[in-house]
């Protein structure tokens, strides 16, 4: 079958060809999930305990990705976690009735940080090097469905009410996602790669393969240049914690309708899809650090705008956070860019588990913190999301002022 994604080896076509069953509802869930959860009678300080509680869950569910993935393979760990994390997650939301609800389905669906391992090695470990640019391209592109979905999501719940067509949603993600899961499964196979890890780890228990994880975590703290990286995913990953209140404020404060507030993440993804297709394939591939730097400035310029946002001024506001989230994957792309040609080659793939793990950990309370002084005055709270951008800045200048060469020798 001819297509953009003839010439990708088979793991990477299909699963591509797949990926859309997930993409149209990922946005929306996650968009509008501060929306129900306050229909449901959840307060800002409850949401910002799940979201520490996910992060903590996260963290030790990170530390089994790594682990899983090569004693039990790619292919079926794919499968088993993908069905744990995102159909029981998102059976458990459509039926939610009070704040259990919502912590049983997040720690559910924390467990979706170990398929996050698996799923990348399946997609792109059979692929040659020369294709891994274009795989993560179109991984980024089909991750924009669900922000153009958003605007029919936006318009259902300004008729039929938040409640209704959430539960409808997740209702209707479980059984798109689960039969993604089923039929990924017998269209992809083991990777040529992940046989002979599986072949290597068979004799070794998972407590040691994870014993032996955190020696190397110990040893890669100590060095400068991954102490830096580190910094910059943790603010990447915490800032997150803080922007989750943003659609309140937009909503409860500044009174935009459901429908309005659709056209944000529609917008997003055509800003994004613009970046990706014209900016950053003219941007010099030696200018990652760069680039990092400039993406940190424009998402705390973003971030102090949010600030003076007010009602009667859609445009506006379109204007800022599609330039914040435009900025945002900016961030994330050239943050793993400089990772990727900074560490020794033969540790890529620990060290980036181990960035995340370290990532998670240091950002367990800053779900419960957002929640907190959103509740006190919603004001200071998106000042924290400029204050962490600006600071990732600093981060960021700090490394370009490193040389490549001062990799982590570990």
């Amino acid at each position: 079958m001819k297509g953009p994604f003839a010439l990708f080896p088979r793991n990477t076509r299909n699963s591509l060809r797949l990926e859309p069953m997930w993409a149209l509802f990922g946005g929306v869930i996650f968009y509008f999930a501060p929306l129900y959860m306050k229909a449901v009678g959840l307060t800002e300080l409850e949401m910002g305990v799940l979201t520490s509680v996910g992060l903590f869950a996260s963290f030790f569910f990170l530390i089994l990705a790594g682990p899983v993935t090569n004693k039990y393979g790619r292919h079926l760990t794919c499968l088993v976690w993908d069905v744990v994390s995102w159909t029981a997650s998102m059976l458990l939301w459509a039926f939610a009735q009070n704040y259990l609800w919502f912590l049983v389905a997040v720690l559910f669906n924390s467990a979706a940080r170990v398929t996050m391992v698996s799923w990348s090695l399946l997609v792109t470990e059979d692929a040659p090097p020369q294709q891994q640019v274009g795989i993560f391209a179109w991984v980024t592109v089909l991750g924009q469905l669900g922000g153009i979905l958003s605007l029919g999501a936006g318009l259902l719940l300004d008729i039929f009410g938040v409640i209704p067509t959430m539960r409808a949603t997740y209702g209707l993600a479980a059984i798109f996602m689960t039969s993604m899961f089923v039929i990924r499964y017998f269209f992809t196979q083991e990777t040529e790669n992940g046989v002979r890890v599986q072949e290597l780890s068979r004799r070794t228990s998972l407590a040691r393969l994870v014993f032996e994880q955190g020696r190397s975590l110990l040893h890669a703290a100590k060095d400068g240049h991954f102490s830096v990286l580190a910094l910059v995913f943790i603010l990447n990953m915490a800032v997150q914690s803080f922007t989750f209140f943003q659609i309140l404020r937009l909503r409860e404060t500044l009174g935009y309708t459901n429908t309005e507030l659709a056209i944000i993440p529609a917008v997003n993804s055509l800003l994004t899809l613009l970046l990706f297709g014209v900016v950053i394939p003219r941007v010099p591939a030696q200018a990652e650090r760069l680039g990092l730097a400039v993406a940190f400035l424009l998402c705390a310029a973003s971030g102090l705008a949010f600030l003076f946002l007010s009602s009667g001024m859609l445009v506006v506001v379109l204007i800022v956070q599609g330039l914040g989230a435009a900025a945002y994957v900016l961030l994330a792309t050239y943050r793993d860019t400089v990772f990727m040609n900074s560490v020794p080659e033969a540790k890529k793939a620990e060290l980036y588990s181990l960035l995340h793990m370290i990532s998670m950990v240091a950002s367990i309370p800053t779900g419960v913190l957002a929640g907190w002084l959103y509740t006190l005055n919603p004001l200071v709270t998106f000042g924290a999301v400029a204050a962490l951008f600006a600071l990732g800045f600093l981060a960021s200048l700090s490394l370009m002022r490193q040389d490549s060469s001062n990799a982590p020798a570990v």
